[in-house]
């Protein structure tokens, strides 16, 4: 008997097996749905150790102090993960603060002299 029979399958696979193949008419709706495309193109987000870079990296790629990145910690802002007294990071937590936090200003009167 398989081992992977026997184990319970956790809910993020199970709704990517619908994503991917939906057999009933309830399955194609929620198919559709953007939440089970997105689940979809984030299938490997997690899976990769090169997708977790520590603090010290975090700090170097960014230009902050320790300081800060604790209050990035502490606010809530940055999400992460303890292992001992090792601290790990998401690149793309990162990527999406960056990104949320991007600010585009217009020049104004710029062909004024």
């Amino acid at each position: 008997m398989n081992n992977k029979t026997n184990n319970p399958k956790h809910i993020s696979e199970i709704l990517r097996e619908i994503a991917r193949n939906p057999q009933t008419d309830f399955e194609k709706i929620i198919a559709q749905l953007p939440c089970m495309q997105k689940l979809l193109e984030n299938q490997n987000d997690d899976i990769s150790l090169e997708s977790w870079i520590d603090g010290q990296i975090v700090m170097q790629t960014l230009h902050i102090s320790p300081r800060t990145l604790q209050t990035l910690r502490t606010n809530g802002i940055l999400p992460f993960s303890r292992i001992g007294n090792k601290i790990y990071y998401r690149k793309q937590d990162i990527i999406k603060i960056l990104t949320n936090n991007y600010v585009m200003n217009k020049i104004k009167n710029y062909e004024r002299k």
